[in-house]
């Protein structure tokens, strides 16, 4: 908004001549007001000390004011401001010399010389008023005002009046006269939601204070008489015509000469956008909306609303653009196209630290604030198949394996259940790589049935799904609800090859000193071994390359999973790379069902045009192949070892020892695949106990150094009944098996040269990682060192860490043993 310049009119203060009659009536008043004066000064007296007797304590004058929480996106741009009053404080010396003059000029001329009260100037506004027939001049000082916005309300009352100056004459007793104005420059109010100076300057003119000109402080210093009257936005003339006004009083005082008065007077003012607080306004309000009851919880809503903190988070602003842009475009296709799709939601992390990047939670924040983002749980549908395959892989059933989709029937305490497929088709023997790709719904139930729903539910909650997820055989099918940050999260974990990074949306909080609240590194934890991360992700890059989710290539790796539950009420896509993960769902809030509405169309779409956008900022890498990972070239029907007779000849990654030794002699039939599933049922092992809660680890004995070996796979902890080594190939130097230690402590072992080396630490108790999950290599002398150091040093608590190596040969081995973090100073309790 841009408003015209005016000039400065510049003449004497001259004081007109008066009629007589006027002239004989004032004088009148004034003999009448000395009379009175004189006849109750023992009651003015009277009532002046009743007043002391109640006037509130004026203490909190030592306070800083009250300050907004500023929160800023990952590289340092201010993207929210959480206030009751929208300030910031700046010290005296920061604000520029001309706005100091220009307040004082308008507001308070004679500031630097009168003790609180100014009575000469209250007669002198009075007058000036009177000749202006309008409020031109307050009566009230600069210390006046500040007690009254302070310690009193607005009521106009004689009462109220005489407490602002006793009040007064108190804080200048108490402060210098450079304190009470910079406290009255930081509290005073300009409108429109701008306390003091600084955010005056940004929501009128989108500066800091230390860049205004003369007309703009000028400019400013005219508001704050009346912001409603003299509002730009409303009508800009009154507040040019204050801003002249300003402009004179500080020539007349001397601050400026009345040739720079005219050129800033004259100047153009360029104001922002009416609604416009610059940097001010919330520009993620999803986001802030799932970090605010965080800071809330912690700090309170005094502090979080007055205290002035600085909140440091991980969202990426450009990220988070594109999400809002790519979420709002899809939805508004589908209502285009009568596809009854009111409301989505979005999720962006980084595998890796966990980082929350962007987050939408819906079409329109302003029309509803709900965030489906993390608040609604919603059936993820097929989108949860991976983890009832990934438990599979888990359990020794290898991609390859031929499962029987064919019509099947349950008898459960609600009636008969008969599960069909989306396309209501049945596809015979079917290997499990192509039963995820297509996601067909039988496989996934009978693998389920084979596994073990509670395994498959536990499995999942470890990588990161925190709902409730009801253990029966529908739990294939995703019919325990899940939120979008959850599934992202454990997707999360297939994306890093098998660790899982806490989401994370707050870095750093600081006070308004500087001083460091609170500071967040990336929790990871190893919860799934790298090499079953690596076969299950390199299926779910089948799914976009062959699968359901080809709509979504990039041309790139890419990995990923459609969703769609029954009726059409929900519809998800899941997506990742080694950098990004990215979960996408679609819906009503009623629950309605959309119109033919799948994972592979709405979803799909929103996820291709977000990630598109975002994955330029990352190298097109696939991921690396862990040792325990060989890949071998079968047949894509039998999925035997391919031979020059195989027309399907496709690459295969198994976990090692599971691939297929068998070569294909001819190209079998459907009866014989289904013979070759029934002899794998009745060969495959019962599947062993579901390992115990963290809390029921036993650590290793003191005197234990070396690890067992363990089968491949999965890993097993030692005395679990492998079989002995016959050389030690895990030695587990120190610490020693329940040693008192003081944190940061390091842990030393011996295995063979270059081979990987994986290190986690709990809390005894179980619940709550503590430490990186890390990896790290052996040497060429076979030897390995990882430095642990917990973000919180708890006196006492006991941490049971845990050495997983992966040899050459594809074996794993772990080993166990507790420490102690000691108690008390520095060289007390250790042994």
């Amino acid at each position: 908004m841009t408003i015209p310049g005016s000039v400065v009119h510049t003449r004497r203060w001259r004081l007109p001549p008066l009629p007589p009659r006027r002239r004989r009536l004032i004088l009148a008043a004034a003999a009448l007001v000395a009379v009175v004066a004189a006849a109750g000064s023992g009651l003015l007296v009277g009532v002046i000390l009743g007043l002391v007797r109640h006037l509130p304590d004026i203490s909190p004058i030592y306070t800083p004011p009250g300050e907004a929480t500023r929160v800023y996106a990952r590289n340092g741009e201010l993207i929210a401001s959480l206030y009751r009053e929208n300030r910031v404080v700046l010290p005296l010396g920061e604000i520029p010399l001309t706005l100091r003059r220009a307040v004082i000029a308008i507001e308070d001329e004679r500031f630097y010389s009168h003790p609180g009260v100014d009575i000469r100037g209250t007669v002198r506004a009075v007058w000036r008023n009177l000749l202006a027939r309008e409020i031109v001049e307050g009566g009230s000082t600069i210390t006046q005002q500040l007690a009254r916005s302070l310690f009193l309300t607005r009521r106009r009352a004689l009462s109220r009046k005489l407490a602002e100056m006793v009040l007064a004459v108190e804080i200048e007793r108490r402060l210098t006269k450079d304190e009470i104005l910079e406290r009255y420059l930081n509290e005073v109010y300009f409108g429109h939601g701008a306390y003091g100076v600084q955010m005056a300057a940004r929501i009128y003119f989108g500066k800091p204070a230390g860049d205004l000109t003369l007309a703009e402080s000028a400019f400013l210093a005219g508001l704050i008489r009346a912001p409603s009257a003299y509002d730009p936005f409303r009508d800009p003339v009154p507040a040019r015509r204050r801003q002249s006004l300003v402009l004179q009083r500080m020539a007349a005082l001397g601050y400026i000469t009345r040739q720079q008065a005219a050129a800033a007077a004259a100047e153009r003012l360029r104001l922002q956008p009416e609604g416009n607080a610059g940097l001010v306004g919330v520009r993620a309000p999803y986001f802030i909306s799932y970090i605010l009851p965080q800071l809330l919880e912690r700090y309170g809503e005094e502090t979080v609303y007055t205290g002035g903190l600085r909140v440091y988070t991980t969202l990426d602003p450009a990220l988070q653009a594109e999400a809002e842009r790519a979420v709002r475009r899809g939805i508004e296709a589908a209502r285009t196209a009568q596809l009854n799709v009111t409301q989505g939601a979005l999720v962006a992390l980084d595998p890796q630290t966990g980082h929350i990047l962007a987050m939408i939670g819906g079409y329109d924040f302003a029309h509803s604030q709900f965030n489906r983002a993390w608040q609604a749980r919603r059936q993820p549908g097929s989108a949860f198949k991976p983890f009832v395959y990934l438990a599979a892989l888990m359990q020794g059933m290898p991609p390859t394996t031929i499962i029987v989709d064919e019509p099947i029937e349950y008898d459960t305490p609600q009636g008969i259940w008969k599960p069909k497929n989306y396309t209501e088709e049945f596809a015979g023997p079917v290997r499990m790589r192509q039963a995820l790709e297509r996601s067909i719904n039988i496989p996934a139930i009978r693998t389920l049935e084979q596994v073990g729903p509670v395994r498959v539910a536990r499995l999942a909650q470890k990588m990161g799904i925190r709902s409730p997820l009801r253990p029966d055989l529908s739990l294939a099918l995703g019919s325990s609800e899940v939120t979008p940050l959850e599934l992202t999260s454990a997707y999360g974990v297939l994306a890093a090859l098998g660790v899982r990074a806490e989401p994370l949306a707050i870095l750093r909080v600081e006070d308004r000193l500087g001083q460091v609240l609170e500071e967040h590194a990336p929790r990871r934890e190893l919860v799934v071994p790298p090499e079953y991360a690596y076969v299950m992700t390199d299926i779910l890059k089948g799914v976009i390359l062959r699968g359901t989710g080809r709509g979504a290539a990039l041309g790139r790796p890419l990995a990923g999973k459609t969703g769609t539950t029954d009726d059409y009420r929900n519809a998800w896509f899941i997506g990742y790379t080694p950098y990004l993960v990215t979960s996408v769902w679609v819906g009503n809030d009623d629950n309605s069902p959309m119109v033919k509405v799948v994972g592979a169309t709405v979803p799909a779409r929103i996820w291709r045009a977000f990630m598109q956008a975002a994955v330029g900022r990352y190298p097109p890498d696939d991921w690396p192949e862990p040792p325990g990972v060989v890949t071998v070239t079968v047949c894509g029907t039998s999925g035997l070892r391919a031979t020059s007779s195989c027309d399907d000849p496709r690459r295969e990654a198994f976990i090692r020892g599971t691939e297929p030794t068998d070569y294909m002699t001819a190209q079998p039939s459907e009866t014989r695949l289904a013979r070759q599933w029934t002899r794998q049922q009745a060969a495959a092992p019962p599947p062993p106990p579901s390992p115990p809660p963290a809390e029921e680890v036993s650590p290793a004995p003191p005197e234990a150094s070396a690890a067992t070996p363990a089968p491949s796979p999965p890993p097993q902890s030692p005395g679990t009944g492998a079989a002995p080594a016959v050389r030690p190939r895990l030695v587990l130097l120190a610490p020693r098996d329940r040693e008192v230690v003081r944190s940061p402590f390091t842990i030393e072992g011996r295995t063979e040269p270059g081979a990987v080396v994986y290190v986690t630490v709990q809390y005894a108790s179980g619940a709550t990682p503590v430490s990186v999950a890390d990896m790290v290599r052996a040497g060429d002398d076979g030897r390995f060192s990882y430095t642990f150091g917990p973000a919180d040093v708890v006196p006492g608590v006991r941490y049971i860490v845990t050495i997983t190596v992966v040899f050459a040969d594809g074996q794993q081995m772990s080993g166990s043993f507790t420490v102690v973090e000691a108690s008390g100073p520095a060289g007390d309790g250790l042994r």
